[in-house]
């Protein structure tokens, strides 16, 4: 079996189907009720780095709603205030970190927190640098092979024309 982290273990053979997966973290609202003897296992923190109006936003509840049903999962989400004003080694701790840029969001010291704290990072933290503008994005997905629909460039720094390529439509000074 593999290291990788996931919630559900499969079936050995090839055929899937929902039946033949059982728990590797077992719901929180399972066994309410039941002792058990077996030892205490460790909670894994999973926090939630984002300004309020992506940590606060309906689909980001939902989202946390539902890794808190994990009886081994412990969601912290950092405060805003926390994430602008405080320094990163005043931040929760957690063992695996989901962040979420957005405009006005702090990239730079959610990166220096997990080099300082070392969590288990969901989503690339420098692939969100490259994601901030359009281009990236394109050129990203061009990379990959990604068919795009035919797009304009509004380049409005003339000292910079290398993003002026053939099959784009570029405007210079």
């Amino acid at each position: 079996m593999s290291e990788a982290p996931g919630f559900f273990i499969g079936p050995e053979d090839t055929e899937i189907n929902p039946g033949n997966y059982r728990h590797f973290f077992h719901h929180a609202n399972e066994d309410k009720g039941e002792e058990d003897d077996s030892p205490l296992e460790r909670q894994t923190v999973v926090g939630i780095c984002s300004l309020a109006k992506k940590s606060k936003s309906k689909p980001m509840k939902e989202i946390i709603d539902w890794i808190s049903l994990f009886k081994y999962i412990t969601v912290v989400v950092f405060e805003e205030e926390v994430i602008l004003s405080e320094p990163v080694e005043n931040w929760a701790l957690c063992g695996c970190l989901i962040s979420f840029h957005s405009k006005g969001f702090p990239q730079d010291k959610v990166v220096a927190y997990a080099k300082l704290r070392n969590p288990f990072v969901i989503n690339d933290l420098n692939m969100q640098y490259l994601i901030h503008d359009r281009r990236g994005v394109y050129s990203i997905l061009q990379a990959e092979g990604v068919l795009l629909p035919r797009y304009a460039i509004l380049n409005c720094d003339p000292n910079n024309t290398k993003e002026c390529k053939r099959g784009r439509s570029c405007r210079t000074k």
